[in-house]
């Protein structure tokens, strides 16, 4: 277990062993409502707390950051509200967060692929023709009802169940601009590289795409802010451990322990997987299988200001077909149609992310930079501003979201989300059935473990 500056694992094991001792633990009467401790304020975090509080229940939240939202962070910038993190509802028809955004007062900005403007390796702009081809392709290819879907007995990687992917078969320009969109598009959606993802897992139901996608205007943070209206949050609360004890649960900080009946633990999996939080006993064999099995995506922004566009203002994204090995802008999102800002959020996903996000911020920009100047030309002005994330190298975060590599499957999802001794429940975007990986399916894991724990109350 990593050790806070200032706690050493002798203070954490004394605070844990008096408090599994105190005679103040809880002592729940039957049909009294249940103490309820929550570690995190993502949207698995607050929709469990939100659920537990408004049903009886006596809730606390720890949370380790300064703020509430964990991988939902929306910032001020350059005059619009902007997700440094989760930005998007995907699929909003029957979606959970759909309703929640219209509660907070946010615009939701629905964002098309048929706006986009692609570009060749050598920045050659493509016909809306060309471009229609290559999504067309592309679609066919990794649709989970796809004819090319994988059907083999033994799982095998994305790259490998579609040959297009291999370079081998690079044959022709358009077949290599198909496939550096695909490889850019997996990357980006999945958080991991074509050669990683599992073909069982993505044609499974994992790599299922939503037809229609939302940005908000005001950004993730109002919904995570109307979630948490009212919650007992204690903010700069990092857990260290979380220890059985008696009929209920120890969670102790560096320097505080609370005692409660339950525990719903919210933690990222990349949290989880360095074993920041020491468990006592250790977590049962399947779930420590299951974080092991279970990937751990990247998607970083490189997020640039401009003094005016010079892109088509109507263009929703800006796509680059770039041959170089850390393409720093296959997908560029454009705020200007929605927000009337010239400001571009560049994504980059998989193990180009995780190389460049070890160079410094203006190095990233210049990439980026050098990518526009290729699509549009040298006359492309400086950025006024830019803001560049580095998620794996966040402490409280580790990284992006999850996907399923190969020799993973959607059955470690559902091992995440078994009760331990009934007193221990996990719950995010990785402990889920229900659309993980997905902001949605954090949200509705969490609603999930909520009804699990008072359920468990008898």
């Amino acid at each position: 277990m990593a050790a806070l500056p200032g706690a050493s694992r002798r203070t954490l094991l004394r605070l844990l062993a008096a408090a599994a001792a105190s005679p103040l633990g809880p002592a729940r009467a039957q049909g009294r409502p249940l103490e309820v401790i929550v570690v995190g304020t993502g949207l698995a975090g607050l929709g469990c707390a939100r659920a537990l509080a408004d049903s009886g229940h006596r809730v606390t939240v720890l949370e380790a950051r300064t703020r509430t939202g964990g991988r939902l962070h929306t910032v001020d910038f350059q005059g619009v509200r902007l997700d440094l993190g989760g930005a998007w509802i995907h699929g909003p028809e029957g979606n959970p967060l759909t309703p929640l955004a219209d509660a907070a007062g946010i615009r939701r900005m629905p964002t098309y692929d048929a706006r986009s403007v692609m570009a060749d390796a050598d920045g050659r702009r493509l016909t809306e023709a060309e471009t229609a081809a290559i999504f067309d392709t592309v679609g066919r290819l990794i649709a989970h009802d796809s004819p090319y879907a994988w059907r083999g007995a033994a799982d095998v990687s994305l790259a490998e169940a579609v040959p297009l992917l291999d370079p081998i078969t690079r044959t022709v320009p358009y077949d290599r601009r198909v496939s550096r969109w695909l490889a850019a598009y997996v990357a980006g959606y999945a958080g991991g590289d074509a050669a990683e993802v599992s073909a069982q897992g993505w044609f499974g139901g994992e790599g299922e795409i939503p037809e229609e996608n939302h940005l908000l205007d005001r950004g993730y943070n109002a919904i995570t802010d109307l979630l948490a209206r009212g919650l007992d949050i204690r903010l700069r609360h990092p857990v260290r451990a979380i220890r059985l004890a008696g009929s209920g649960v120890v969670v102790a900080t560096a320097d505080q322990a609370f005692f409660a009946d339950r525990v719903v633990v919210t933690l990222p999996l990349g949290v989880l997987k360095r074993g920041d939080v020491e468990f006592d006993p250790p977590l049962p064999a399947a779930h420590q299988g299951a974080i092991a099995r279970i990937g751990n995506g990247l998607l970083n922004k490189i997020v640039l200001a401009f003094p005016r566009p010079f892109w088509p203002p109507e263009a929703h994204y800006l796509r680059s077909l770039s041959d170089l090995r850390d393409n720093a802008a296959p997908e560029l999102v454009s705020l200007q149609p929605h927000l009337g800002r010239p400001v571009l959020v560049g994504l980059v996903g998989g193990s180009a992310a995780q190389r460049i996000e070890m160079l410094p911020d203006p190095a990233q920009v210049a990439l980026v930079m050098e990518v526009l100047r290729r699509m549009f030309g040298s006359a492309v002005p400086d950025p006024t501003a830019t803001r560049v994330t580095r998620w794996s190298r966040d402490v409280f975060a580790r990284g992006s979201y999850s996907f399923l590599p190969v020799g993973a499957s959607l059955a470690d999802h559902a091992a995440l989300c078994r009760p331990v001794e009934g007193r221990i429940f996990l719950a995010g975007e990785a402990a889920t059935t229900e659309a993980p990986s997905y902001a949605h399916g954090a949200l509705l894991g969490g609603r999930r473990a909520a009804r699990e724990v008072a359920a468990s109350a008898g």
